[in-house]
Formats: structure tokens, C-alpha cells, sequence
């Protein structure tokens, strides 16, 4: 279970994303980067998109700040398990530092209200911690059920961002 957002179950982890969510419960932004053309991705893959090459690493060297890209504010949750009587926001946050196209995450942004929450709002990483048991990449992804072979992994967090204090959109 997410820390700041209570009832939420964490991500579906599978080989390629586990990685991205393990830094994150270290305190680390980590984004593929290709080791042939310096291109970084998002959402993780085997190959380059720009040039098709199996070779990459994670970088660990971006500042892990950014701009809200997008947002939307979600006044009725869809379902019971994440109605905590509070609106929350869904955020499209745009790294800075990446190489190649914009690597945007999807997200929230924690310490804002609706009257805060602009798009072009300079926002750095702050990491959710998630507690509990999931599946392992050898089949079901994501928190385990009743039925689903648990293994613990981690600790791995949510990464959400916070608005940069004095910074102005």
C-alpha cells in the first residue's frame, strides 16, 4: 500500500520496471538510457526507439526535477479503495535533463491545492514508499492476491513529485 495515497496497491512490477521502482524506494530517479545513441525512455523497453539497439543502462544522473506538463483533478475516485474524501490529481510531469525526446511520468504532485497545480509549476521527485508482497516477474504482476505466489520485493516507492519552493510557473 502507497503511504500517501492510502487504499492505492502500488505498481505492476514485471523485469524491465522493477529496477525503475526498487531505486525509487532508495531514494533514486532512475530512466533507461541507450548506450548507443544517449537517448533516454520512458516507459522501460528492451530496444531504443530511436535506433533500435538492445544495449542500455539506468541513469541515475538526472537532477529528478521537471514541469507539470498536464493534470487533471479526480473529484469522485472510480472506485471505494482510493475515496479518502480528498480530491487528488493525476500529473504529467516532463523531466529535465533527459537526452533525445521528453521523457514525461505520469504521476502526482503532492502539496498543492487546485488553485496551485499550474501547468509550467517547477516540481522536483519525492518518492512514496509501498509496503506489502507482489507477484514476481514470473507471471502475475502487481500486488498479490489471495490466489497469486507473493514474493517480497523492494523496498520500492511510487515516485511523485512536490512543487520547488519559491519557484514561480
Amino acid at each position: 500500500m502507497s503511504e500517501r495515497m492510502p487504499g492505492f496497491g502500488g505498481p505492476a512490477l514485471s523485469r524491465l520496471v522493477t529496477p525503475f521502482y526498487e531505486a525509487a524506494g532508495q531514494g533514486k530517479l532512475v530512466i533507461q538510457q541507450c548506450d548507443d545513441c544517449g537517448f533516454h525512455r520512458h516507459v522501460p523497453t528492451d530496444i531504443c526507439y530511436n535506433c533500435l539497439s538492445w544495449a542500455w543502462h539506468w541513469d541515475e544522473t538526472l537532477p529528478g526535477t521537471g514541469v507539470v506538463y498536464s493534470y487533471s483533478w479526480v473529484d469522485r475516485p472510480i472506485n471505494d479503495v482510493m475515496n479518502n474524501g480528498n480530491p487528488y490529481d493525476y500529473a504529467v510531469v516532463e523531466l529535465d535533463g533527459t537526452t533525445g525526446g521528453p521523457i514525461r511520468l505520469l504521476t502526482n504532485v503532492f502539496g498543492v491545492d487546485k488553485s496551485s497545480l499550474v501547468v509550467g509549476l517547477p516540481v522536483k521527485a519525492a518518492f512514496d514508499p509501498v509496503k506489502g508482497k507482489y507477484a514476481g516477474a514470473g507471471g502475475g504482476y502487481g500486488p498479490a492476491g489471495a490466489d497469486a505466489e507473493a514474493t517480497d520485493v523492494g523496498p520500492i516507492a511510487l515516485i511523485v513529485f512536490e512543487p520547488i519552493e519559491g519557484a514561480a510557473a
